[in-house]
Protein backbone atom coordinates (compact mmCIF):
# COMPACT_ATOMS: atom_id res chain seq x y z
CA UNK A 1 0.00 0.00 0.00
CA UNK A 2 1.49 3.42 -1.31
CA UNK A 3 0.16 6.96 0.45
CA UNK A 4 0.30 9.85 -2.01
CA UNK A 5 -0.57 13.51 -1.62
CA UNK A 6 -2.27 15.11 -4.64
CA UNK A 7 -1.97 18.98 -4.53
CA UNK A 8 -3.95 20.46 -7.26
CA UNK A 9 -2.96 23.76 -8.12
CA UNK A 10 -4.39 25.52 -11.71
CA UNK A 11 -3.20 29.11 -13.03
CA UNK A 12 -6.62 30.47 -13.57
CA UNK A 13 -8.44 32.28 -10.51
CA UNK A 14 -11.03 34.34 -10.91
CA UNK A 15 -11.50 35.66 -7.54
CA UNK A 16 -8.27 36.54 -6.67
CA UNK A 17 -5.55 36.56 -9.65
CA UNK A 18 -2.38 34.20 -9.56
CA UNK A 19 -3.94 33.28 -6.33
CA UNK A 20 -1.84 30.14 -5.97
CA UNK A 21 1.61 31.79 -6.26
CA UNK A 22 0.43 34.72 -4.31
CA UNK A 23 3.10 35.40 -1.52
CA UNK A 24 2.62 34.55 1.79
CA UNK A 25 4.70 35.67 4.59
CA UNK A 26 7.46 35.45 2.04
CA UNK A 27 6.62 32.03 0.33
CA UNK A 28 4.24 31.45 -2.64
CA UNK A 29 0.67 29.60 -1.18
CA UNK A 30 1.59 26.32 -2.47
CA UNK A 31 5.03 26.31 -0.46
CA UNK A 32 2.89 25.94 2.68
CA UNK A 33 0.55 22.84 1.35
CA UNK A 34 3.68 21.07 0.10
CA UNK A 35 5.77 21.87 2.67
CA UNK A 36 3.54 20.15 5.59
CA UNK A 37 3.12 17.19 3.52
CA UNK A 38 6.64 17.14 3.28
CA UNK A 39 7.02 17.19 6.67
CA UNK A 40 4.63 14.90 7.93
CA UNK A 41 7.03 12.13 6.56
CA UNK A 42 4.01 9.70 5.54
CA UNK A 43 4.02 10.25 1.93
CA UNK A 44 5.55 7.78 -0.54
CA UNK A 45 4.83 9.94 -3.28
CA UNK A 46 3.49 13.92 -3.66
CA UNK A 47 2.40 14.47 -6.75
CA UNK A 48 1.65 18.60 -7.68
CA UNK A 49 -0.51 18.75 -10.27
CA UNK A 50 -0.93 22.16 -12.09
CA UNK A 51 -1.49 23.29 -15.69
CA UNK A 52 1.13 25.67 -15.37
CA UNK A 53 5.11 24.58 -15.53
CA UNK A 54 6.02 28.29 -14.21
CA UNK A 55 3.61 27.49 -10.82
CA UNK A 56 5.90 24.02 -10.47
CA UNK A 57 9.43 25.87 -11.18
CA UNK A 58 8.24 28.74 -8.13
CA UNK A 59 7.62 25.62 -5.91
CA UNK A 60 11.01 23.82 -6.08
CA UNK A 61 12.71 26.89 -6.15
CA UNK A 62 10.83 27.66 -2.69
CA UNK A 63 11.51 24.46 -1.39
CA UNK A 64 15.16 24.43 -1.90
CA UNK A 65 15.72 27.72 -0.45
CA UNK A 66 14.08 26.44 2.64
CA UNK A 67 16.38 23.09 2.34
CA UNK A 68 13.34 20.67 1.89
CA UNK A 69 14.07 17.76 -0.31
CA UNK A 70 12.32 17.39 -3.69
CA UNK A 71 12.76 13.65 -4.12
CA UNK A 72 9.68 12.82 -3.77
CA UNK A 73 8.28 15.64 -5.68
CA UNK A 74 6.13 14.22 -8.90
CA UNK A 75 4.83 17.05 -11.24
CA UNK A 76 1.25 16.04 -12.92
CA UNK A 77 0.92 18.59 -15.83
CA UNK A 78 -2.79 18.85 -16.85
CA UNK A 79 -4.01 20.13 -20.00
CA UNK A 80 -5.82 23.63 -19.92
CA UNK A 81 -9.01 22.16 -20.59
CA UNK A 82 -8.37 19.95 -17.31
CA UNK A 83 -7.65 23.15 -15.35
CA UNK A 84 -10.38 25.00 -15.80
CA UNK A 85 -12.92 26.19 -13.60
CA UNK A 86 -15.81 24.29 -14.68
CA UNK A 87 -14.18 20.87 -14.14
CA UNK A 88 -14.36 19.69 -11.16
CA UNK A 89 -11.25 18.27 -9.63
CA UNK A 90 -12.51 14.99 -8.78
CA UNK A 91 -13.17 14.07 -12.20
CA UNK A 92 -10.11 14.54 -12.94
CA UNK A 93 -8.54 12.10 -10.42
CA UNK A 94 -10.85 9.50 -11.59
CA UNK A 95 -11.08 9.84 -14.98
CA UNK A 96 -7.33 11.35 -15.47
CA UNK A 97 -4.70 10.50 -12.94
CA UNK A 98 -5.28 7.27 -11.91
CA UNK A 99 -4.75 6.31 -15.35
CA UNK A 100 -1.47 8.97 -15.46
CA UNK A 101 -0.27 6.60 -12.53
CA UNK A 102 -1.45 3.41 -12.55
CA UNK A 103 -2.50 3.16 -8.81
CA UNK A 104 -2.91 -0.01 -7.19
CA UNK A 105 -6.59 -0.78 -5.48
CA UNK A 106 -4.85 -0.67 -2.04
CA UNK A 107 -3.28 2.51 -2.86
CA UNK A 108 -4.60 5.81 -0.30
CA UNK A 109 -4.62 8.90 -2.46
CA UNK A 110 -4.36 12.24 -0.26
CA UNK A 111 -5.77 15.50 -1.75
CA UNK A 112 -4.24 18.58 -0.10
CA UNK A 113 -5.71 22.04 -1.38
CA UNK A 114 -3.43 24.84 -1.29
CA UNK A 115 -6.30 27.26 -0.51
CA UNK A 116 -6.01 25.53 3.26
CA UNK A 117 -2.22 26.60 4.14
CA UNK A 118 -2.32 26.92 8.45
CA UNK A 119 -3.25 22.74 8.33
CA UNK A 120 -1.09 20.87 10.91
CA UNK A 121 0.97 17.80 10.60
CA UNK A 122 -1.27 16.34 13.25
CA UNK A 123 -4.48 17.02 10.95
CA UNK A 124 -2.82 14.72 7.96
CA UNK A 125 -2.05 12.16 10.46
CA UNK A 126 -5.36 12.31 12.19
CA UNK A 127 -7.05 11.46 8.63
CA UNK A 128 -4.53 9.36 7.34
CA UNK A 129 -4.83 7.14 10.72
CA UNK A 130 -8.60 7.17 10.63
CA UNK A 131 -8.70 6.15 6.79
CA UNK A 132 -6.23 3.50 7.60
CA UNK A 133 -8.33 1.96 10.62
CA UNK A 134 -11.35 2.48 9.35
CA UNK A 135 -11.01 1.73 5.53
CA UNK A 136 -13.36 4.77 4.75
CA UNK A 137 -12.62 7.79 2.98
CA UNK A 138 -12.27 10.74 5.03
CA UNK A 139 -12.37 14.19 4.21
CA UNK A 140 -12.15 17.01 6.92
CA UNK A 141 -15.06 19.54 7.99
CA UNK A 142 -15.57 22.52 10.52
CA UNK A 143 -18.40 24.01 12.25
CA UNK A 144 -19.89 27.21 10.48
CA UNK A 145 -19.09 30.48 11.99
CA UNK A 146 -22.59 31.03 12.56
CA UNK A 147 -25.72 29.28 12.93
CA UNK A 148 -27.70 28.56 10.07
CA UNK A 149 -30.65 28.18 11.69
CA UNK A 150 -30.88 31.59 11.54
CA UNK A 151 -30.57 31.93 7.97
CA UNK A 152 -32.45 33.92 5.86
CA UNK A 153 -33.48 35.15 2.47
CA UNK A 154 -33.78 38.67 1.48
CA UNK A 155 -36.53 39.40 -0.49
CA UNK A 156 -38.07 42.19 -2.62
CA UNK A 157 -39.01 45.43 -0.78
CA UNK A 158 -36.72 44.54 2.55
CA UNK A 159 -38.64 41.85 3.38
CA UNK A 160 -37.37 38.52 4.49
CA UNK A 161 -37.71 34.59 4.97
CA UNK A 162 -36.90 32.06 6.87
CA UNK A 163 -34.44 29.12 5.27
CA UNK A 164 -35.29 26.59 7.66
CA UNK A 165 -38.91 25.72 9.45
CA UNK A 166 -39.27 26.64 13.21
CA UNK A 167 -36.57 29.38 12.87
CA UNK A 168 -35.62 31.02 16.25
CA UNK A 169 -36.07 34.14 14.01
CA UNK A 170 -39.94 33.48 14.37
CA UNK A 171 -40.23 31.51 17.45
CA UNK A 172 -38.06 33.40 19.43
CA UNK A 173 -35.72 30.74 20.56
CA UNK A 174 -32.11 32.63 19.59
CA UNK A 175 -30.52 31.32 22.78
CA UNK A 176 -26.91 30.20 20.99
CA UNK A 177 -26.62 27.59 23.16
CA UNK A 178 -29.90 26.12 21.79
CA UNK A 179 -29.06 25.80 18.56
CA UNK A 180 -28.09 23.35 16.29
CA UNK A 181 -24.31 22.94 15.04
CA UNK A 182 -24.23 22.61 11.16
CA UNK A 183 -20.92 21.40 9.94
CA UNK A 184 -19.08 22.50 6.36
CA UNK A 185 -16.59 20.44 4.28
CA UNK A 186 -12.86 22.43 3.84
CA UNK A 187 -9.63 22.52 2.19
CA UNK A 188 -7.53 20.80 4.77
CA UNK A 189 -7.71 17.11 3.61
CA UNK A 190 -9.64 14.29 1.48
CA UNK A 191 -8.29 10.81 2.14
CA UNK A 192 -9.49 8.62 -0.81
CA UNK A 193 -9.10 4.94 -1.11
CA UNK A 194 -8.74 4.06 -4.89
CA UNK A 195 -10.37 1.03 -4.58
CA UNK A 196 -13.41 3.24 -4.22
CA UNK A 197 -12.47 5.70 -6.89
CA UNK A 198 -12.76 3.16 -8.93
CA UNK A 199 -16.80 2.90 -8.25
CA UNK A 200 -16.85 6.14 -10.27
CA UNK A 201 -18.74 7.67 -7.53
CA UNK A 202 -19.88 11.40 -8.55
CA UNK A 203 -19.01 12.91 -5.36
CA UNK A 204 -15.92 12.93 -3.14
CA UNK A 205 -18.15 12.55 0.13
CA UNK A 206 -20.01 9.52 -0.82
CA UNK A 207 -20.24 7.50 2.10
CA UNK A 208 -16.61 9.29 3.37
CA UNK A 209 -16.08 9.91 7.22
CA UNK A 210 -15.78 13.59 8.50
CA UNK A 211 -13.09 14.61 9.95
CA UNK A 212 -13.45 17.44 12.40
CA UNK A 213 -11.02 20.47 12.58
CA UNK A 214 -10.27 23.51 14.29
CA UNK A 215 -11.73 26.50 12.93
CA UNK A 216 -8.72 28.50 12.65
CA UNK A 217 -6.41 26.09 10.90
CA UNK A 218 -9.83 25.27 8.39
CA UNK A 219 -10.00 28.71 7.11
CA UNK A 220 -10.07 28.82 2.91
CA UNK A 221 -8.27 31.44 1.07
CA UNK A 222 -11.35 32.41 -1.33
CA UNK A 223 -10.56 36.09 -2.39
CA UNK A 224 -8.27 38.63 -1.39
CA UNK A 225 -9.57 39.50 2.27
CA UNK A 226 -9.47 36.05 2.57
CA UNK A 227 -6.00 35.78 1.42
CA UNK A 228 -5.04 38.93 3.98
CA UNK A 229 -6.75 37.62 7.05
CA UNK A 230 -4.44 34.11 7.05
CA UNK A 231 -1.80 36.76 6.09
CA UNK A 232 -2.19 38.13 9.40
CA UNK A 233 -3.04 34.94 11.34
CA UNK A 234 -0.03 32.90 9.66
CA UNK A 235 2.47 35.52 11.49
CA UNK A 236 0.73 34.27 14.92
CA UNK A 237 0.06 30.95 13.50
CA UNK A 238 2.82 28.02 15.21
CA UNK A 239 3.61 26.23 11.78
CA UNK A 240 4.78 22.99 11.33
Amino acid sequence: MNIIAFIPARSGSSRLKNKNIKLLNGEPLIYWTVKSAIKSKVFNKIIFSSDSKKYYNILIKALKRNNLPVIKIFFDLRKKKDANKKKKIFDYIKIDLEKKYSFKKKDLLVQLLPTGPLRSIKTIKRAINLAKKTKKDVFSVNEYDFHLSFAMQVLKSNKWKSVFKKSPLETGNTRSQNQKKYYRPNPLINCLWIKNIKKNRKSIYKNALTLQTDKLESFDIDNLDDFNLVKSIAKNFSKN
